[in-house]
């Protein structure tokens, strides 16, 4: 066989094997995405990218209850941002982590800056003012600024699911193995601009999750 084909032949070989690889690695790259949103369906976390300010929902009516007993409502943090996650006092894990990052969050924000923390309880009918208060002082939460609200199991929920996009369910008896099991719940937190309008999710899991939220806030707090 002439050396000129040969060379050709062997380029054609070459190409293919390239397109192949090529297509192959398009392929698992489009089913690892795929599987990505799966599996944020299935947990119940909004498959928007994290920390991005894409949303703009209308957060609804609630009246709720803190940690000292004083009822908080959408009318309440007219004019304030919010950052919210959930959380419930018996958890020994996942919790903490929440809670350690919201107190970061706590730390970073200006000083009389109008922005309020917000943790729900997924447990509110253990979670009462006064257990709040006294998990809230484990993390030097200035009440102030960062409340624990409780309340009607339905209203607590509703705010949670339907006003946040989070996702919270109350494990079965038997499923549950730990305090850990009590409750599923999102380990994300949302931002809700002035207007009480969520407009983002940052995940909790992301290593610079506290850096991205303050950020977020910042560019709400400049918002008109």
């Amino acid at each position: 066989m002439p050396k000129s084909l040969v060379e050709r032949l062997s380029w054609l070989v070459l190409f293919v094997a390239m397109a192949a690889v090529a297509v192959f690695f398009f392929r698992s790259e489009k089913a690892r995405r795929a599987s990505l949103s799966a599996a944020a369906g299935l947990s119940g976390q909004p498959t928007a990218p994290a920390g991005d300010l894409i949303l703009d929902r209308q957060v609804p009516d609630f009246r709720l209850t803190n940690q000292l007993a004083a009822p908080v409502t959408r009318e309440s943090l007219a004019g304030v941002v919010w950052v919210v996650n959930v959380i419930f006092s018996r958890c020994p894990g996942q919790c903490h982590q929440l809670s350690q990052q919201m107190r970061k969050v706590q730390d970073g924000l200006p000083v009389g800056a109008p922005v309020r923390l917000l943790s729900l309880t997924a447990d509110p009918e253990y979670d009462s003012p006064a257990v709040l208060n006294r998990y809230g002082n484990r993390y030097a939460n200035n009440p102030a600024t960062w409340l624990f609200l409780t309340g009607p199991k339905p209203e607590v929920y509703g705010l949670a699911t339907t006003g946040l996009l989070f996702s919270v369910v109350e494990q079965p008896e038997d499923k549950r193995a730990t305090l850990n099991d009590l409750f599923i719940h999102s380990t994300a937190f949302a931002l809700v601009d002035r207007r009480a309008h969520l407009r983002g999710v940052v995940q909790g899991e992301m290593t610079n999750a506290v850096e991205k939220i303050l950020n977020h806030v910042d560019r709400l707090l400049r918002e008109p």
